[in-house]
C-alpha cells in the first residue's frame, strides 16, 4: 500500500461559512431524469512521486501509542489561501482507497455488528483534508506542517 501514496492528490472541501474543511463530500447531480453521485472535493496539493514514506509512532490521547504510515506532500497555499490553515493549524485527515484494488473485510461481533475494518491490500486514491469536527480515518491522523524547508519558488 505505501508506495501507492506517491502521486496521490490531497483533496478537500472548504466550507466558506464555517471557515473549515468538511469531509469526503459528494453531491447528487440530476439530469434528464438520471442521477449521478459526483465528488465535490478539489485538489489542494499532492504527494510527490519521490516523497519519503515511513512509519512513525505517536501518542494519542496522552496514553495510547499508535504507529502511523507517514509521507510528505505539497499544499498549494498560494493558489488556495484557505489552505494556509493546514500549514498553520493542521487538520484532521482521512484517506480514500481505490475500490478496484481493495482487498478488505469487516470483522463482526457476536451479534453481527461491524467492529474493525481489516485491509489486506489496497492502493490509495486520495488523501482527504477533514475539518476539526470530522473524525479522521485513524484516531489522531492529521495533515500538519513538520520540520521541512518550504520552497518559496514552488507554486
Amino acid at each position: 500500500m505505501a508506495p501507492s501514496l506517491r502521486g496521490c492528490p490531497i483533496v478537500g472541501f472548504y466550507n466558506e461559512a464555517n471557515q473549515d474543511y468538511e469531509e469526503h463530500n459528494k453531491q447528487i447531480n440530476i439530469s434528464n431524469g438520471k442521477w449521478e453521485l459526483t465528488d465535490s472535493t478539489v485538489p489542494y496539493g499532492f504527494v510527490d512521486l519521490n516523497a519519503n514514506i515511513w512509519f512513525a509512532t505517536y501518542i494519542d490521547d496522552e496514553e495510547n501509542e499508535r504507529e502511523y504510515l507517514c509521507t510528505e506532500g505539497y499544499i498549494w497555499d498560494h493558489a488556495f489561501p484557505e489552505a494556509k490553515r493546514i500549514i498553520t493549524k493542521g487538520n484532521n485527515h482521512s484517506m480514500e482507497l481505490d475500490e478496484d484494488t481493495c482487498d478488505a473485510f469487516w470483522t463482526r461481533d457476536d451479534i453481527g455488528r461491524p467492529q474493525f475494518f481489516i485491509i489486506n491490500e489496497a492502493f490509495f486514491s486520495k488523501l482527504c483534508i477533514l475539518g476539526e469536527n470530522n473524525e479522521p480515518c485513524f484516531e489522531g491522523s492529521q495533515i500538519t506542517k513538520f520540520s521541512l524547508v518550504i520552497d518559496e519558488n514552488f507554486q
